[in-house]
């Protein structure tokens, strides 16, 4: 049992004894303060007071103390000044929280959509994609956060229930009443003063449109369904309220292995030159930049294009970008500054074992930080505050498994792995999950070396499907069995499912995979149709002059991703559930939805004390007509 779970434990221990413990008086303070447009009590810890007593003496529950002052989770001491949160009911708090802000939030619902989204806020679509920008080119999703401007979602008092429209060259009451979605007659109607046989307006002439009361939407919150200890349930850490926050400058640091000292080589190197930017060039034209650097350089430059399109719906941050090298000693500097303990966001390190070291600071100061690409479960079990985004291999058993469940009674499954792999740990998984859900008699399972691998009519059956499933990374391997799959289906009903992995291997023709309408589990799959895909390469190659590339995460994630996209992704994501739940986001995490280009993001808390993984994959399908289509999205 790790250190947070031992203190939750004992401390639901102490609630429950604190009936026999001696009276004390708690005297409510006086003195107050005002933090992030939020009230707070200024409480003095006296002799013989504890959590119990302090919290019956403000009306409050015991969480609220131990989540706006951490620390009083381990103890309180005499002396220790607590902030108390003024108690006001859900509705209260929301609208003090913003009545300041300049937007309101709306989380879409089932069967909404953006033009729903016009109507009900009487939103032209212009005003509407300035504030979301995404939603020009992506499907509105459930629950995903739509960031609405506050005067035109709220009515003001002083125009009795209208907002002004000034009237531009070339407008019509057509025009105009079809932006807002009204009619001309209702238009006239909320301004006698038009002549409603010509209808002419004028240039900078004002009008009045009508609109309904509109309020302030409360985010609730979602507890998590997987905790594995027991604990009181009014201090599990997402039990906060999720309400929209007023605040609108925030600090964001990125922890990235960016080698910049490697580059210093090119000083020296005279098959370099410089172009007019300062980048150094090779002589066949192309940029040069230390291989150590790359991946993080294309995460930086994703992140860049994410930040400007946060800036066009009003976002304020700082961004601050330190290189970790990939060094554990440079990591532990970077966060003893003390600027680090200011940051409402924290995006890296990127090795695992860099994460482990981030995780006490993070714990000590409550920042949320994100992992782009380590993967390790154990991690995220024990770190509160971190939001893992890769998963693993492993994870993608769940969704094919789903799949082959709803066929189990028309198929057989042949698993097939490689026996010179040192790993075998995934292929042993899927053999114990398939046997959950299928007889012995329908599971075969073969070890090939790559030297001997077998021809289909051994581990294939005919007259019945044949799903093969195979869990190698190795590109010889793989290419072989594809090339036998792809003959035998002249003989044999075969579907493959496989690694996403092997949709980078150079030598695997897709043409086979097409021909046994391969599968994979992925959260990274890229459709280049897509206009938001094609926008963001188009701003990529006007940026940089070059394209991003394909990186494979490593042996261990068997993910191909590009870190361009992934940079995009990550900021644009985080950085939007910031500015609508502010550093505290975390708590909130698992109802943000937000499209994305490589990746949605859905993430799950892994447990009660634990940090967040993200949890959406989806199965995707080479079909016979030469398309790669969404096979299944998978809710686990």
């Amino acid at each position: 049992m790790n250190l947070l779970r031992t203190f939750i434990v004992g401390l639901f221990s102490v609630f429950c004894l604190q009936t026999v413990e001696a009276q004390v008086t708690v005297t409510v303070s006086k003195k107050k303060t005002v933090i992030e447009g939020k009230s707070y009590y200024l409480h003095t810890v006296k002799q013989g007071e504890t959590l119990y007593s302090i919290s019956k003496a403000y009306n409050i529950q015991q969480k609220d103390i131990v989540f706006n002052n951490p620390g009083a989770l381990e103890s309180i001491r005499v002396g220790e000044e607590l902030k108390i949160p003024e108690k006001t009911t859900g509705a209260e708090a929301a609208k003090t929280q913003l009545e300041s802000a300049q937007f309101i939030y709306h989380i879409a619902e089932q069967g909404q959509t953006v033009y729903s989204l016009m109507q009900k806020y009487h939103l032209t679509q212009e005003e509407l994609y300035k504030q979301n920008p995404e939603l020009e080119h992506s499907p509105l999703q459930v629950g995903q956060v739509v960031t609405i401007p506050k005067q035109n979602a709220q009515t003001s008092n002083a125009d009795n229930g209208f907002r002004i429209h000034e009237v531009q060259k070339r407008e019509t009451l057509f025009s105009i009443a079809k932006s807002y979605n009204l009619s001309v007659n209702q238009l006239i109607d909320a301004n006698p003063v038009i002549n409603s046989r010509s209808q002419d307006l004028r240039a900078g002439q004002k009008i009045k449109i009508p609109l309904p009361d509109m309020k302030p939407i409360g985010i609730p919150v979602e507890i998590s369904q997987t905790d594995t200890v027991i604990v009181r349930k009014d201090l599990e850490e997402d039990s906060v309220d999720c309400v929209p926050v007023a605040q609108n400058n925030f600090k964001i640091a990125m922890l990235l292995p960016l080698f910049l000292s490697d580059n210093a080589s090119a000083v020296s190197d005279t098959s370099l030159t410089k172009d007019a930017q300062g980048r150094y060039v090779r002589k066949d034209g192309t940029y040069w930049i230390s291989p150590h650097s790359e991946t993080a350089l294309e995460f930086y430059q994703g992140a860049l294009l994410a930040i400007d399109s946060l800036k066009k719906t009003g976002f304020n941050a700082k961004v601050y970008v330190f290189d970790t090298m990939r060094d554990t000693l440079e990591v532990q500097k970077i966060l003893s500054q003390p600027l680090m303990k200011e940051m409402d966001l924290m995006i890296g390190p990127f090795q695992t074992e860099l994460v482990d070291k981030t995780a006490q600071f993070a714990a000590e100061n409550h920042i949320f930080y994100v992992s782009p690409t380590a993967v390790n479960i154990e991690s995220v079990k024990n770190s509160p505050y971190l939001m893992q985004v890769t998963t693993g291999a492993m994870s993608t058993i769940a969704p094919t498994m789903d799949i082959i469940s709803r066929q189990r009674d028309s198929i057989r499954v042949a698993l097939i792995g490689n026996k010179s792999e040192t790993d075998q740990t995934l292929f042993h998984a899927y053999h114990n999950r398939l046997k959950t859900i299928l007889p012995d008699s329908m599971i075969s399972t073969y070890q090939f070396k790559v030297d001997s691998l077998k021809t289909p009519p051994e581990y294939l059956k005919k007259k019945t499907k044949n799903v093969v499933i195979v869990t190698a990374s190795n590109e010889v391997f793989i290419t072989i069995i594809a090339a036998h799959l792809n003959a035998a289906t002249r003989d044999y009903p075969v579907n493959l499912y496989g690694l996403s992995v092997w949709t980078n291997f150079i030598n695997l023709d897709p043409e086979y995979l097409h021909n046994v309408e391969f599968r994979f589990a992925t959260p990274y799959y890229i459709d280049y149709s897509r206009k938001d895909v094609l926008r963001f390469l188009q701003q990529y190659r006007k940026y940089y002059a070059t394209e991003p590339s394909l990186n494979r995460q490593g042996s261990y994630s068997l993910l191909p991703v590009q870190h361009a996209f992934l940079g995009y992704d990550i900021m644009l994501f985080f950085g939007s559930a910031v500015k609508v739940y502010g550093k505290n986001f975390g708590h909130c995490i698992s109802r943000f939805r937000l499209p994305a280009l490589q990746s949605d993001f859905h993430f799950t808390k892994v447990n009660s004390t634990g940090g967040h993984i993200n949890s959406n994959l989806n199965i995707y399908r080479y079909t016979k007509n030469y398309k790669v289509v969404q096979d299944k999205k998978s809710e686990n």
